[in-house]
């Protein structure tokens, strides 16, 4: 069988759904030995996927993934065309994308209804771009795939429930587990300049993610705290000079790390190495960073998010995100009470522990393996 995935949204640094797209892949590349992978993919994007198995083939998209026009273009023109010509049993997308002039059997993953919920979370275009091809993914697939539950509820409440719809949760790689030596974390705090007592931020700068609420919060807690730090990291910058700027307004520069995109491979000791991981956003599909820290070993301070409270359940502290006064005392939680913080340490890494991506791609493979 021919399965035809589209990897085009995705370029060199990758978010939540990019890391869905590449653990899923990865999973069922290891996984599937019988039918044969068509990824769709730009130059700059191929770096992430990576698959050294007979099965796999690459088709390379000769487009600027940088650039938003360009990427809609190839795949809404050009991608048929190829479409057309591999005549393939499905189209994957895991990152909701399906091009409009193709008929074919598509399967995709619709993560959130952000652009309906945070409506300054993308530029105009972006933003009736995603509603376009979503309520496209949702007239024109087969199986829908979604991270949680609560996504599941909102799409079916969006609309309508005639589709079948099927969570398969983002997970962590074992890495994320792993238990790192006090020389190995000393190295890495001195590769980036990082200090023993910083917050972390792990995610897009953009608005919805509350960071004005956080840089508050921040400055208000270093006028009895001014030794700590908080350590910013991120892939996907938009709207970054605003956000940023407020960094000068409440002068707190000094005790602002801006570093540069982290790998996963250090991902793991960027979250072990700080206080806790502070993630404000008031809407989430699911929230990969959290689970991610939780794997860690580290301290969340989160939103009363739905969706992350879904799998985080009582392990995090969670705060209203535009209650600055709340944010406030989660800082203070964190440093003051070591047992609590412990406690739900506990908890999340037993939580983190059941959840595998080879669980979700095994569960999207007898959805493949069901066509008739």
């Amino acid at each position: 069988m021919k399965i035809a995935v589209n990897l085009l949204p995705f370029r060199e640094k990758l978010a939540g759904a990019g890391r869905y797209a590449q653990k899923i892949l990865k999973e069922l590349v290891d996984l599937d030995n019988s039918n044969q992978y068509y990824l769709f993919i730009s130059e700059i994007g191929k770096v992430n996927f990576n698959f050294s198995k007979s099965n796999i083939n690459y088709i390379i998209a000769d487009f600027n993934p940088e650039s938003v026009l360009s990427r809609i273009f190839y795949e809404q023109f050009i991608f048929p065309i190829k479409l057309r010509k591999l005549k393939p049993d499905i189209i994957f997308t895991p990152s909701v994308a399906i091009p409009a002039f193709y008929k074919g059997r598509f399967y995709t993953t619709i993560h959130d209804l952000a652009y309906k919920r945070v409506k300054n979370k993308y530029p105009l275009l972006r933003r009736i771009y995603v509603a376009f091809v979503t309520n496209l993914a949702v007239s024109k697939s087969e199986i829908i795939f979604t991270v949680s539950n609560f996504s599941k509820k909102e799409l079916i409440e969006e609309f309508g429930d005639k589709k079948q719809i099927i969570v398969t949760y983002n997970a962590v790689d074992e890495n994320f587990f792993r238990k790192f030596s006090e020389e190995e974390k000393i190295s890495f705090r001195k590769k980036y300049n990082l200090p023993e007592k910083y917050f972390l931020y792990v995610g897009a700068i953009e608005p919805g993610k509350n960071l004005d609420k956080l840089f508050l919060a921040f400055g208000e807690f270093l006028r009895e705290n001014p030794d700590y730090f908080l350590a910013i990291t991120s892939g996907i910058k938009w709207k970054e000079n605003e956000l940023l700027g407020l960094i000068n307004k409440l002068d707190i520069e000094k005790n602002i790390i801006l570093l540069p995109y982290i790998s996963e491979l250090e991902l793991p000791l960027l979250y072990r190495c700080s206080k806790a991981l502070t993630y404000l956003s008031s809407y989430e599909g699911f929230g990969l960073p959290v689970l991610e820290a939780m794997a860690a070993e580290t301290a969340v301070i989160t939103s009363k998010s739905e969706a992350i409270k879904e799998f985080s359940q009582d392990s995090v502290f969670s705060v209203n995100p535009v209650n600055v006064e709340e944010i406030i005392e989660a800082f203070n939680r964190i440093i003051n009470y070591e047992s609590e913080v412990k406690e739900k340490i506990f908890k999340s890494k037993s939580i983190a522990e059941k959840l595998r991506w080879k669980n979700s791609a095994q569960i999207i493979l007898e959805q493949f393996n069901k066509i008739d």
